[in-house]
């Protein structure tokens, strides 16, 4: 495993290391609903490990749509260990108590639009109280935002990374690649931009043709990684809000990075889903195949 150094300065991150980086990049874990699939979303991470990866999880880490103010709280839809009065108190210290042995390997979590609509609607700050619990005197957890940038610095060489959790809707003919070339046009300085809320994958590297002050011709790679994360919301596809809006099943994954000498290799850690039933009973909860 790489060691590293971690400065954080507003907006921008700073890892450094001397001799490269292994980057286990996640988002939408979606991890208290009970359409999350927690043993593939543990056996990625384990893998992802195994390979000396450290951890960065780009927003949703939590679904948490049952607090009271949520117009979407559905309780069939609910985890039954979760049914309580203290609901976020309950998840958070689950996700502390699951993640906890990872603690090490991660880096930073980073806000996405369900811990948004948390913060705003009962004023209780997910990823926050997330990363504290993990983090140890030998070891912080960062906190990033809704989007923000990282510098990834081995010795004289700094590759820069566009973080940001997402926007927009479905895009089911194009699963949302047309951002990268919107991405590209304002993004200009950075090798790397990491995406995720869709819950769509794809790697597509961007060639640019570039030209030095000193006149020198020359091409580079922009890689634009969108991760799907762990939520099989489509079910079976026989009902549910995925399902009556016209959504279509996705993958479930992450991406491992190994960046190195400038260099940046992507490969995706892709599973296809399960049809999960969607028949719930209001006092056992959903069946959970998946575990």
């Amino acid at each position: 495993m790489y060691k590293y150094e971690i400065e954080q300065i507003g907006a921008v991150t700073s890892i450094s290391s001397k001799k490269g980086f292994t980057i286990f990049a996640t988002s939408d874990t979606h991890f208290d609903s009970p359409s999350c699939n927690r043993k593939q979303f543990f056996a990625d991470l384990d893998y992802a490990i195994e390979k000396g990866a450290q951890v960065l999880i780009f927003g949703d880490f939590f679904d948490a749509m049952n607090g009271r103010f949520d117009p979407r709280r559905d309780m069939s839809h609910l985890r039954p260990e979760y049914r309580t009065k203290d609901y976020y108190d309950v998840i958070l210290k689950d996700a502390v108590k699951l993640m906890k042995p990872y603690a090490k390997n991660i880096l930073m979590i980073t806000d996405g639009n369900h811990e948004a609509s948390v913060l705003k609607n009962a004023n209780t700050d997910l990823v926050g109280r997330l990363t504290e619990g993990l983090s140890t005197p030998k070891h912080t957890v960062y906190r990033g935002g809704y989007g923000g940038i990282i510098r990834f610095i081995q010795g004289d060489i700094v590759v820069p990374a566009k973080y940001f959790h997402g926007s927009g809707g479905e895009a089911p003919v194009t699963r949302g690649a047309i951002q990268t070339s919107r991405q590209a046009v304002f993004l200009p300085d950075f090798q790397i931009v990491f995406n995720g809320h869709s819950h769509h994958m794809y790697w597509i590297p961007i060639v640019r043709e570039r030209l030095t002050d000193a006149g020198t011709h020359y091409f580079d790679i922009q890689h634009h990684v969108r991760t799907p994360g762990y939520n099989m919301d489509y079910g079976d596809g026989s009902t549910g809000w995925t399902v009556s809006r016209g959504g279509i099943p996705k993958p479930i994954g992450s991406s491992l990075l190994d960046i190195k000498d400038g260099k940046v290799m992507v490969t995706a850690i892709i599973n296809a889903p399960i049809p999960i039933s969607p028949i719930y009973d209001i006092f056992e909860g959903t069946v959970f195949p998946q575990e």
